[in-house]
C-alpha cells in the first residue's frame, strides 16, 4: 500500500493521520478538509473560544504546522471532497482533481441540525460546530445582550454556561422535561436545570418553538409554543446534527443513521473506512449506535489507522463523555438501561457524588460530577461488566478499587 487519504480535517482525521505515522506507515498521506484550519480540539469551542475568541487556549490544535511539515502529511485545506471515485482509486475534490488513495478514510463528522422555519439563517442566528461558528457567536455573547438557546442536549447547556459567565441574559427552550435528559436521565437532569436556574438562566423546559420574527434580517423575538414571546438579541441553536454520509452513500456503500463499519472501522468497501461523529458502529451494550464524543473520534481514528495497515482490530468500546458547565465537571461513561436502579455515592446538594445505573447486578452506566478519580475507576468497571450490590455502591467505606479487584 503507497497511498492512503483521509476526509476530514478534524479530530478524528488528524488523530488517523498521527497513527499512522506512529505505527511506520512510510507511504503518502493526504488529509483533505474544508475548514481552513488545520486539526484542533472541538471542546474549547463552547468555552474558552467563547470567552475570549482572540486567545485560545495554547493547546488547541493537536500539531503545529511542522509537525505535518516534518511528517510528510499532504494537507488540502479549505477544499471540499466532491466524491469518491471508486473506480480510478481515490477521492475527487472541487475542480476534478483526483487524489488516488489505496486506502481512505471518511472522517467526515456532521453538520449542524437546522430549525424549519422561517429566520433559522438570520445572521444573529448560531450554530456550533466550527471554530469560525464559535468566532461568530461570541461577537453576539455581550454582557446584557439577550441570549436564547433552543436545545439544551450538550452544547446548549454549555453555551449557556459560558453565556451566563459573559454577563449574558439567557433563556433556555428545551421540549424534554430537563437538560441532557437523554444523556443522563431525569433524575440528573433535573439536578441540573436547577444548578442552571439558580445560576441566572431563564429556563423553559417542556417547551417547544413555533417560530422566529425576523426585523431587518435578524431574529428579535422568539415564539414558544405556548404562545408566548421571548425577546432576544441573538439566538443559539443546539438540537443536534446531521450525520456527513453523501460521500459514502454516492459511492455505494452502506448508511443508515450514519456510515455503517464493522469492528474495524470498515465500510462494505473493503477499502474504505470510517470513524468519528459519522460512524455507525455496534455498540458495546448490542445494536448499532453513532457515539458524538471526543474520545470516541480519538479512539475510533486510531483503531482505523491501525485497521488500514493490515493490523489486528476489534474496536467496541462504551461511550464515555465530559461537560464543564459553571463549577461542575460532569463525566458519563456506559449508558442508562431501561427500568435501572441507581445508587448514589456522595451527596447531590454538595455537588460532588457518583451515580450508578444498573441492570440486575450489572454496572451499566456511571454519573460522575467533580468526582473524576472515580471515573478513572468507573470506566474499567463498565468495560469489565462489573457486578455490585446497591450496599457496596452506597458504602463509601468500601473504595471503588476494591469492587473492581472482586470483578476480576
Amino acid at each position: 500500500m503507497k497511498s492512503i487519504a483521509v476526509v476530514g480535517a478534524n479530530l478524528a482525521g488528524g488523530r488517523a493521520v498521527e497513527s499512522l505515522r506512529q505505527a511506520g506507515f512510510d507511504g503518502r498521506i493526504t488529509l483533505i478538509g474544508e475548514e481552513p484550519w488545520r486539526p484542533y480540539e472541538r471542546p474549547p469551542l463552547s468555552k474558552e473560544v467563547l470567552w475570549d475568541p482572540a486567545n485560545v487556549p495554547d493547546n488547541f490544535f493537536l500539531h503545529d504546522e511542522a509537525w505535518y511539515a516534518d511528517n510528510r502529511i499532504d494537507m488540502r485545506l479549505g477544499v471540499r471532497a466532491e466524491a469518491l471515485d471508486l473506480t480510478a482509486g481515490g477521492v475527487r475534490l472541487g475542480g476534478g482533481e483526483l487524489v488516488q488513495a489505496d486506502r481512505i478514510l471518511l472522517a467526515t463528522g456532521g453538520s449542524a441540525r437546522k430549525l424549519n422555519m422561517e429566520g433559522t439563517d438570520a445572521a444573529n442566528v448560531h450554530y456550533l460546530r466550527t471554530r469560525d461558528d464559535a468566532t461568530r457567536m461570541a461577537a453576539d455573547l455581550k454582557d446584557g445582550a439577550r441570549i436564547v438557546i433552543i436545545g439544551m442536549g450538550v452544547i446548549g447547556a454549555e453555551v449557556a454556561a459560558s453565556a451566563i459567565k459573559l454577563g449574558c441574559r439567557v433563556t433556555a427552550i428545551e421540549p424534554f422535561a430537563a437538560p441532557m435528559i437523554r444523556a443522563l436521565g431525569p433524575q440528573f437532569g433535573q439536578w441540573l436545570g436547577e444548578e442552571h436556574r439558580q445560576r441566572g438562566v431563564d429556563t423553559r423546559f417542556g417547551r417547544g418553538v413555533n417560530a422566529m420574527r425576523v426585523l431587518d434580517g435578524r431574529v428579535t423575538q422568539v415564539e414558544l409554543d405556548d404562545g408566548s414571546l421571548v425577546d432576544c438579541d441573538a439566538v443559539v441553536v443546539g438540537v443536534g446534527i446531521v450525520p456527513e454520509t453523501s460521500l459514502a452513500k454516492d459511492a455505494g456503500i452502506v448508511t443508515n443513521n450514519g456510515i455503517i463499519v464493522d469492528r474495524q472501522c470498515r465500510t462494505s468497501n473493503e477499502n474504505v473506512f470510517a470513524a468519528g461523529d459519522v460512524a455507525e458502529q455496534d455498540s458495546f451494550f448490542g445494536g448499532h449506535i453513532r457515539q458524538e464524543t471526543y474520545q470516541n473520534a480519538a479512539d475510533q481514528a486510531q483503531a482505523a489507522a491501525l485497521a488500514m495497515l493490515g493490523q489486528d482490530v476489534d474496536y467496541c468500546k462504551p461511550a464515555w463523555y465530559w461537560s464543564d458547565q459553571f463549577d461542575l465537571n460532569i463525566q458519563f461513561c456506559g449508558h442508562i438501561p431501561a427500568q435501572a436502579e441507581v445508587t448514589l455515592r456522595g451527596d447531590m446538594a454538595s455537588n460532588q457524588f457518583t451515580a450508578f445505573f444498573r441492570s440486575g447486578e450489572t454496572i451499566e452506566g456511571i454519573l460522575t460530577v467533580n468526582r473524576a478519580p472515580d471515573m478513572g475507576i468507573g470506566k474499567r468497571l463498565i468495560e469489565r461488566r462489573a457486578k455490585a450490590s446497591a450496599g457496596q455502591l452506597a458504602d463509601a467505606d468500601v473504595s471503588l478499587r476494591e469492587i473492581l479487584k472482586q470483578a476480576g
